[in-house]
């Protein structure tokens, strides 16, 4: 496991020198990359929620991306600022991130800032879309994407990871590994992310931390704290290679301002333990 992890983490640092993701966000960015490439974009700074990249002609850009396992998913979107993007751009993956469709909205079909695109929504509205052959994408950069496609495949097929949400999933593994816990595959339920035997809840937060030049912030949020019903959090830090460099566990009733929480939690909440 830990050779398919270090080779893991070796291929996000290819695909972040190639300037393809900017943080752990990978399908959002590998998405965005494409539509950069497609529509020559320029990308705005992460701190720029609403927009994410601008066109040569000075439209505005939002990117939603999704792996497919079928052309009849369907790709919900989430906080669009309508009055802000002039077009939505949807960008679809195949499982080893070859993208396969992009659809591209105008924004007078937004019907709201939540909603679902699929064929039903498309039938009723006017949009480009552009398929495999249309797609622009650089021999060299599709090569580097299949690399990581296939070693994401491979880390699934192991019961390390359980969805797209990588980072996340891999400090649920070894969360669930050192404590015993169960995962909750319950997905209405999204108060917990794990349970012991005792029926104890557990949510659980992870961060990779390491010197690289996508990490300039020294403090690290734990986002998504409020409302959460768990007995304890959990908060797992894994290293470059994705290694676990650390494992806390405490009440969750004790974290102060759990809407501001950042690491150092660890060390100023009652009753943690290592």
């Amino acid at each position: 496991m830990d050779i398919l992890l270090e080779k893991f983490a070796d291929q996000c640092d290819k695909l972040f020198s190639l300037g393809i993701i900017r943080t752990d966000s990978f399908t959002g960015e590998i998405g965005e990359y494409v539509a950069k490439e497609h529509f020559k974009l320029t990308l705005t700074d992460r701190v720029e929620r609403a927009i994410d990249g601008i066109d040569p002609y000075g439209y505005k850009y939002q990117v939603k991306s999704k792996v497919m396992i079928s052309r009849k998913g369907s790709l919900r979107v989430t906080k669009l600022d309508i009055y802000e993007v002039d077009y939505l751009c949807a960008i679809y993956f195949d499982i080893y991130y070859n993208p396969i469709r992009i659809i591209r909205i105008n924004n007078e079909f937004f019907i709201g800032s939540s909603f679902l695109i699929n064929n039903k929504f498309l039938k009723k509205i006017e949009y480009d879309e552009y398929l495999v052959g249309e797609i622009v994408i650089k021999p060299a950069i599709k090569k580097e994407l299949n690399v990581f496609g296939k070693l994401f495949s491979d880390l699934k097929e192991f019961g390390i990871v359980k969805s797209r949400r990588i980072v996340g999933d891999i400090g649920e593994y070894y969360a669930c590994k050192e404590l015993v816990l169960t995962r909750n595959t319950n997905n209405v339920e999204k108060g917990f992310d794990a349970f012991d035997s005792n029926g104890d809840t557990y949510e659980i937060k992870t961060r990779r931390v390491y010197e690289s030049g996508r990490r300039k912030s020294k403090t690290r949020r734990l986002n998504k704290l409020v409302d959460k019903t768990a007995d304890y959090l959990v908060v797992v830090v894994i290293d470059r290679n994705f290694k676990c460099d650390g494992i806390w566990k405490m009440p969750l009733a004790n974290v102060d301002n759990p809407k501001s929480a950042n690491l150092s939690i660890v060390k100023n909440t009652l009753g943690t333990d290592i």
